[in-house]
């Protein structure tokens, strides 16, 4: 069983949650009290960060630890956590953006299904 974090996309993740957020990363090492230079370590993939400190940053992002590992795990654990990052990006939507988004969605899984069973033809 494969137990690697993938801490580049571990860090990238925090980096895009911090500025989706909109706060920097002096107010992320704040929030999660631990050093700005540590936070630049992790996001750069520089270090390492201990369980401890994920859910640090985790509950300062307002994020769930799996979202941010998700790149890190393996099959129905993975798409449970890219579900739970999905529908953290539509938490904020209007009725409209949903209605869009959906459609939208709808039809991108159509084509790629009928693209797919093309390919088995």
């Amino acid at each position: 069983m494969d137990k690697t974090v993938n801490i580049k996309a571990l860090g990238a993740n925090i980096k895009r949650y911090r500025a989706d957020k909109g706060i920097t990363a002096l107010r992320l090492a704040e929030q999660a009290g631990v050093s700005l230079s540590h936070i630049n370590n992790i996001e750069s993939a520089s270090a390492n960060a201990s369980a401890e400190v994920l859910v640090r940053i985790a509950n300062a992002l307002e994020i769930s630890l799996d979202i941010l590992l998700s790149d890190s795990l393996k099959g129905e654990s993975n798409r449970r956590a890219k579900m739970l990052e999905y529908s953290r990006v539509l938490e904020d939507c209007d009725e409209e953006e949903l209605r869009i988004i959906v459609g939208t969605v709808t039809a991108l899984k159509w084509e790629l299904r009928q693209k797919k069973e093309k390919n088995h033809e």
